[in-house]
């Protein structure tokens, strides 16, 4: 097949779980013969890896719609985000030419605030394959996206079950299809001590890490206060958390960090490139996101690590996380149920080993790159040959 690949998004140096998964997804459909080409709305940091793989990639600046946020969206938010939006975009004009010219079999659209490139693939009669990477909650907002997907998609693909629930209860579950992301560790391990070196750990510590952007939903806050508590409980406990955000909430973790016990053992450092880095130098992973999160790559990438998890149990991540098994699930919120599973966990050197090592199995089984393009490969031939 020949196979336009369109991302929402263009991050210079840390790009997120939804891009990265376009690239796996990219290189493993080359890698099959299919021609695959990829736009990004502005220089990648992605690009080049898959240019060297032979997939052209073109920098069109489409703009995408920031309406699909979870949480309440103040009236003059969703006005000024909607008015963005909806002024002219001459980047809709040459990416329409450019998928003209082109002229794929079926188009790949990633993530729900890509409309104009739904838009411009229906405009010329081309199958479209809508990959939801995003929880919607109940309400007119969502009503409005789904409208959008009935009119621009032959074929959905939910990331998790719990995307799908909701795509199911706007009418749209004939559509759908659930596909897991995939993962893939790198083949060389990257030695602990030194990782911790290169984040100025102390060698010998307990390490919590926690891997994401720096926003208030993402519950790095609620990490902060769960170490308060648990500092005192375990011997040579440390955090370690990597990402970047707005200044206003960086000083408010600032300020939480500097407010308790664990002020000396909380360490925050930039977001990397690689994430393997990261988990080589820690021994748990927490994920504390205080909305519903569709399936945290963090987790994914955690679990193929050999690393046990502690997670807030909402959307997708009860889909990855076998609370017993491979990590614990805690209840959204609840600091003290989170300061309560990584004390039990960082006091437990066996168990930790335990969880990882089911956790590994888990990735390999159920979130394979190669599964995942399996699954993509067929859904994206069904809507070429339909």
């Amino acid at each position: 097949m020949k196979i336009a690949l369109l991302s929402h998004l263009a991050s210079t140096t840390a790009p997120t779980g939804a891009e990265r998964s376009l690239a796996l997804l990219a290189r493993g459909l080359a890698a099959r013969g299919h021609e695959v080409a990829v736009t990004a709305p502005g220089r990648w940091g992605l690009a080049g890896e898959l240019e060297h793989s032979g997939i052209p990639v073109r920098r069109i600046p489409v703009r995408p719609c920031w309406l699909v946020q979870w949480g309440p969206q103040p009236m003059w938010l969703q006005a000024a985000r909607g008015l963005r939006f909806a002024l002219p975009d001459l980047g809709a004009r040459v990416l329409h030419r450019w998928l003209s010219e082109t002229s794929p079999d079926v188009v790949y659209v990633n993530c729900l605030p890509h409309l104009r490139g739904a838009s411009a693939a229906r405009s010329l009669g081309l199958p479209v394959v809508w990959h939801v990477r995003e929880m919607m909650p109940v309400g007119r907002r969502r009503r409005w996206f789904a409208k959008r997907l009935r009119a621009g998609a032959n074929r959905i693909v939910a990331v998790s079950e719990a995307v799908s629930g909701w795509l199911g209860e706007e009418g749209l579950g004939d559509r759908v299809e659930i596909v897991h992301n995939g993962v893939a560790p790198p083949a060389d391990a990257i030695d602990r001590l030194t990782a911790r070196g290169r984040f100025g750990l102390p060698p010998d510590a307990v390490i919590v890490g926690l891997f994401g952007q720096l926003v208030a939903h993402k519950g790095a806050l609620d990490l902060a206060r769960a170490a308060h508590r648990a500092v005192g409980e375990v011997d040579r406990l440390h955090f370690l958390i990597a990402g970047q955000g707005p200044p206003s909430f960086a000083r408010s973790l600032e300020g939480e960090i500097a407010n308790g016990p664990a002020a000396g053992s909380i360490h925050v450092v930039p977001p990397q490139p690689e994430i393997w880095g990261l988990l080589s130098a820690v021994d748990l992973v927490a994920l504390t996101t205080l909305w519903p999160d569709p399936l945290p790559r963090a987790i994914m990438e955690a679990m193929a690590g050999g690393k046990p998890v502690v997670a807030y149990a909402n959307g997708g991540v009860p889909e990855m996380v076998v609370d017993g098994e491979t990590g614990r699930l805690c209840r959204p919120g609840e600091v003290e149920d989170l300061a309560r599973a990584i004390v039990e966990l960082a006091r437990d050197k066996g168990l930790c080993d335990r969880f990882g090592a089911a956790g590994e199995r888990r990735a390999r089984e159920h979130f394979s790159v190669e599964g995942h393009v399996d699954r993509m490969e067929s859904v994206l031939d069904e809507a070429a040959s339909a």
